[in-house]
Formats: structure tokens, sequence, C-alpha cells
């Protein structure tokens, strides 16, 4: 496995940062056009989903290699639309959804920022 990925620590994280992205993604697709949204609540959800992305693109650029990046990542966009068809209806479609998945993301940018190297403190502040 070390020839594959030394970095095994990264790429858990990775994984668990990319699979917050992709959900928080599903959710926020569904909650477009506005029409009969909670406009501010969708648009901040998508300015922590942008920033959660970028993010961890930015540290998987850093701390993984480019072959491990495109496969995980890949392999995890893939097959979490399951995982996320698996929630109730109104987590996947509605308020309370939104709300968790804005939760989840703030949660996934502390842990980002505790994980990420010290060369993305200052891209990250």
């Amino acid at each position: 496995m070390m020839q594959l990925e030394p970095n095994l620590g990264a790429l858990a994280w990775f994984c668990l940062l990319w699979s917050a992205c992709c959900i928080s993604f599903l959710q926020l697709v569904g909650m477009y056009p506005l029409q009969r949204r909670s406009a501010a609540a969708v648009i901040a959800a998508t300015l922590l989903w942008i920033a959660l992305a970028a993010g961890t693109i930015k540290f998987a650029a850093v701390e993984l290699r480019w072959s491990t990046i495109v496969v995980v990542g890949g392999v995890l966009f893939l097959f979490l639309p399951e995982l996320f068809q698996a929630l109730p209806l109104r987590w996947r479609d509605g308020r309370a959804g939104l709300a968790m998945s804005g939760c989840v993301m703030i949660v996934a940018l502390v842990v980002l920022a505790q994980v990420a190297p010290s060369s993305l403190h200052t891209w990250l502040a």
C-alpha cells in the first residue's frame, strides 16, 4: 500500500473531507432553482461548499499523489449518491437537510483547518 500512497493519514482525511463535499453538493443541487427556497440559506450553504471544496482540493494537491486524488475522489463521487439516496426525504430536500449539511460543512472546514499543513494555513485564514 505504501507504494500506491505513502501518506495514509492524509488519504483518510481526504476521504472524509471529499465525502462531505460530495454529499453537500448533492444536497445543494436539489435546492436550485431558488424560486421556492430560502435564498439566503441556500447561497450561504453554497459559499460554504465552495470554500470546503477548494480547501479539500488544495489539501489533496499538497499532501497526495495526483493519481490517488483522481482514483479515490472518483470512486467516492461515483458511490456516495447511493448513501445520499438512503437518507430520509426530509433530510435530502428541506430546511432540516440544508441546516444539517451546513453544520457538516462547518465541521469539515474546522477539521480541514486543523489537519492542513502549515503551508495551507495562510491560504485558509
